[in-house]
Formats: C-alpha cells, sequence, structure tokens
C-alpha cells in the first residue's frame, strides 16, 4: 500500500513535460522491440536461406556434374583400351584430361558436417586411385599389351568408378537430407516468428492501448477535475472549489484558479456586505420619507391644492419604487449568504388566492387587460409555508407577466396539485422573451426587455430574488415561451398540508 502510494506521488510530482517523454519513450521502446524481433528472425532465415543454397543446393549441383564427369571417365577408358593403337607414340589417355576437372570439383564440395567431410575425403581417395590405375593402363598401352590394360581397367579403375559413384550418391543423399532438415527447420522458425510476432503485436498493442489509456486519464483527471472546479466557481463557491494534488503544470493551474476563486469570494463577501450595509441605510430615510408623504397627502400638515396633491402621487410612487429596490437588495444579500429563512406557517389557500386574483383583476381592468385566475378543485384548503414569500413569488412573476402584455392581451395564473406538490403557472400572451435570452433570465442585474416596453426601470433583480425565494422553499422554477405566444413561467414547490387541511 506504501509502494503504490510513493508510485503515485512520484507520477503526481512529475513535470507534465516529463511524463509525455516517459510514455514516448515507453512507447517506441514497445515499437523499437518488435521491430527488433522481426529484424533479428529475417536476418535468422536469411542465413537460413544462405546456408541451403551455398551448402545442401550447391552440393547437390556439384554432385551431379562430378557424376557426369565419372560417366565420362568411365566410357572414354573404355574406348580408350579397346580402340587406342599399340605403340610407344600413340597418344595418351583422354581420361587424364578430365581427371584434373573432377579432383577441381571434388575439392570444392561444401562439407556442413563431419560426415560430409568423410564422404567427400572419400571420394578425393578415390579420385587419386582412380589416376594412378589409368596411369598403369596408359603404361601397359605404350607397351603394347592391351590385355594388361584391360586387365587394369576390370580389376582395379572399374571398381574405383564404381567405390565413388556409391561415395558421390552416399553424399547425395545426406546433402538431400541436409536440404530436408533446413527446410523443415526454416518452416518451424518461420512458423515460430510468425507465432512470437503475432504474440509480441498483441501484447504491444495491449501495452500501448494500456499506456494510452493511463496517460489519457493521468491528462483528462486533472483537466475533468479543473472542469468541474471552474463549474463550482461560477455556482458561486470560491473555497477551494479545484481539488487537485498534482505538482505539475495542471497543479499549477488549479492552484492559480483557486487563488482567482479566493479573490472573487473575496469581492463577493465584500459586495455583498456593501450593498446589505448600503440598502439598510437607504432604509430608514425612505420609510420616514414615505410616512412624511402619507401625512401630506393626509392634509395632516395643512391644506395641498391639486397640483401639489398630483405632484405627492407621483413622488410616493417613485418612494415605493425605491423602497423595493432597496428590499430586493436586502432579500438578495440574505440570500446569497444563506440567511433566507422562511416563516412557515398554516395558510388559507383559498383566501390567499383569491386576495391575489382581486388585486390583480383591479389592476387588468385598470390597464385594459385581462386576468384570468384557474384553480384545481383537488387543492387543498390549508397547507404549510410562508405566505409572505409566495405572495413575493406571485407578485414578481405577474408584475413581469403585465409589464410586458400590451392592452387587450391577457395574463392567466393557474394553480394545481400534483401529487405532493402544488403548481403555479404564469402565462401571458405577450411580446415573450426571445429563446436565446431565456437560460439568462435568473442572472443578477439581466434585463432583457426594450425599453420601449418598460414601464418602469429596474436593476434586473426580480427573477434572481424570485429563484432565491423558490429554492429557499425547496421548490423550483422554470420560464419557458408560451404556445401560441408569450412566455410562461412554472413555479412548484412542496406540499405540506396542515393538519386541519381536508384536501
Amino acid at each position: 500500500m506504501n509502494t503504490h502510494s510513493q508510485a503515485l506521488g512520484s507520477a503526481r510530482g512529475l513535470r507534465l513535460r516529463t511524463k509525455i517523454l516517459l510514455f514516448s519513450a515507453l512507447l517506441l521502446g514497445i515499437i523499437l522491440s518488435s521491430n527488433l524481433y522481426a529484424i533479428t528472425s529475417l536476418y535468422a532465415l536469411h542465413k537460413i536461406f544462405l546456408e541451403i543454397k551455398n551448402q545442401s543446393v550447391s552440393g547437390l549441383l556439384l554432385i551431379s556434374q562430378v557424376e557426369n564427369r565419372a560417366g565420362v571417365i568411365l566410357a572414354e577408358d573404355k574406348r580408350y583400351i579397346l580402340f587406342a593403337p599399340l605403340s610407344p607414340a600413340a597418344p595418351s589417355s583422354p581420361v587424364l584430361t578430365e581427371l584434373p576437372i573432377l579432383k577441381a570439383l571434388l575439392q570444392t564440395l561444401p562439407r556442413p558436417d563431419a560426415r560430409t567431410n568423410f564422404l567427400a575425403h572419400g571420394a578425393e581417395t578415390a579420385e587419386g586411385a582412380i589416376e594412378i590405375s589409368i596411369a598403369r593402363e596408359e603404361s601397359a598401352m605404350a607397351k603394347g599389351n592391351r590385355t594388361l590394360a584391360i586387365a587394369i581397367s576390370r580389376g582395379s579403375t572399374d571398381p574405383l568408378l564404381i567405390h565413388m559413384a556409391s561415395l558421390l550418391r552416399t553424399l547425395k543423399e545426406a546433402y538431400q537430407k541436409a536440404l530436408e532438415q533446413r527446410i523443415a527447420e526454416t518452416t518451424a522458425r518461420e512458423e515460430q516468428m510468425t507465432t512470437v510476432s503475432i504474440e509480441m503485436t498483441a501484447i504491444g498493442s495491449l501495452l500501448v492501448l494500456l499506456l494510452l489509456f493511463s496517460f489519457s486519464r493521468m491528462v483528462l483527471t486533472p483537466i475533468m477535475a479543473l472542469i468541474e472546479g471552474t463549474r463550482r466557481i461560477s455556482n458561486g463557491s470560491f473555497h477551494n472549489p479545484v481539488l487537485l494534488p498534482n505538482t505539475d503544470e495542471m497543479g499549477d493551474l488549479a492552484r492559480a484558479l483557486n487563488d482567482m476563486a479566493h479573490q472573487l469570494g473575496e469581492l463577493s463577501r465584500k459586495k455583498s456586505e456593501f450593498v446589505t450595509i448600503a440598502s439598510h441605510e437607504l432604509r430608514t430615510p425612505l420609510t420616514s420619507i414615505r410616512g412624511f408623504i402619507a401625512m401630506l397627502k393626509r392634509q395632516s400638515l395643512g391644506p395641498l391644492n391639486e397640483e401639489q396633491q398630483k405632484s405627492l402621487s407621483v413622488v410616493g410612487e417613485e418612494i415605493d419604487h425605491l423602497v423595493t429596490l432597496v428590499n430586493q437588495l436586502l432579500d438578495l444579500g440574505r440570500i446569497e449568504a444563506g440567511q433566507m429563512r422562511p416563516e412557515i406557517r398554516p395558510l388559507d389557500l383559498a383566501p390567499f388566492l383569491d386576495r391575489i386574483g382581486e388585486r390583480y383583476r383591479l389592476t387588468a381592468h385598470g390597464s385594459g387587460r385581462h386576468f384570468e385566475l384557474v384553480l384545481d378543485p383537488e387543492l387543498p384548503e390549508t397547507i404549510k409555508t410562508d405566505a409572505h414569500r409566495l405572495a413575493q413569488i406571485l407578485d414578481n412573476l405577474l408584475g413581469n407577466a403585465f409589464k410586458f402584455t400590451q392592452e387587450g392581451e391577457t395574463v392567466a395564473l393557474s394553480v394545481s396539485r400534483e401529487f405532493a406538490h402544488i403548481r403555479f403557472d404564469i402565462a401571458d400572451t405577450g411580446i415573450g422573451i426571445p429563446p436565446e435570452n431565456i437560460p439568462f433570465l435568473f442572472d443578477k442585474f439581466y434585463q432583457v426587455a426594450p425599453f420601449d416596453y418598460r414601464t418602469k426601470e429596474g436593476l434586473g433583480l426580480g427573477l434572481a430574488v424570485t429563484k432565491g425565494i423558490v429554492m429557499a422553499l425547496g421548490g423550483s422554477i422554470e420560464i419557458r415561451k408560451n404556445t401560441p405566444k408569450g412566455t410562461c413561467a412554472s413555479v412548484i414547490l412542496p406540499l405540506e398540508l396542515a393538519e386541519d387541511s381536508r384536501g
């Protein structure tokens, strides 16, 4: 176990360039070893073929020539003895010109082993004895004694030629046997080389695959860790998001990303603290201003003319808008700090939805729009939830729907029960949202509405706050294109029934 840990630690300690060089060297070693064996085997086969050519095949060819020469010698010797004139001046035997050629051929016979050497040496000895015997025949013919020459031929030359022919046949059989043996060895060596080559190719391929797999894992594992770390950073996790113990270039990149994430976290924390403090500081004077405006509108501080009343109404609306923005900033700060704590209490669902519906019916009636409230008959009477936060969710989504819906168009709120969940669908037939903008709608400060359709300027925090509240309540939210036009927002919350609910 310690050895394995040390191996892993040493592998992580190597630089990426060193790892690449090591893997390249291993791959090159596998390829070279396979090629080296193939070259060595081919060279061995080449040597065997040369031995076959220079010994067995060459020996068989030379023996054939020797046998031809021996046959010529036998025929010429008979012709000379029987038909040559008898006189001291008679021509010498033609056999004497053939014997040096026969002797030279015998001396060039290959002798790969002791047996062939013995047989070749015996043939050379027989050739020497034949020279002596033919010289005796020539001497008898020169003396005019043909009978003696014939006797020497029959008693000495012919047996020697027969003996040589027997030696040559045996030597020829030895060469043939050696040729068959070498062919068998070549075939066996070729089969062995083929088998070993296949085995080495299979083993080499397996090793190459293992090396490639190990190398890809060694490279891809830190890359996947880096990708996962960047996802954690994008999701707001800034505390060491990349967990990578490598000390190579990948480890350097991971540490740089962690440092960057730490700095981003510090910036995010300081920004949230600033927004929270600034929002708190703004909330108190805005509340005071709103109170004074209410007193002025009630004419508690003196009578006001009609123009002053209109001006106070405009100022009141702007103050309300500022209060809404401040509240959104405070909610966003609580959500980012993880301090959003819903107050779960029993809620009478029907009266709650009736109040929502009545308020937006009045809004629709005053703006020339249409509002529809569709309730599932299976809805429970009482549920447990945070009524304030649920109202905030619906107000934000319905407010957006009315904001981007023109006069004469419709906004609908549908509430239904889905097993252990309750679903809210807010659909409108307004201008809609381009599909490429939908994935970014819940990002902070993101705004997609063109200025022509904006009734009030905002900071792009409403949907970000809404999603944070939905997540705090344990639910999910989705925005999609409505059919045939417009936008549809769906909120699904877990349904926790109150004890007195009959749903």
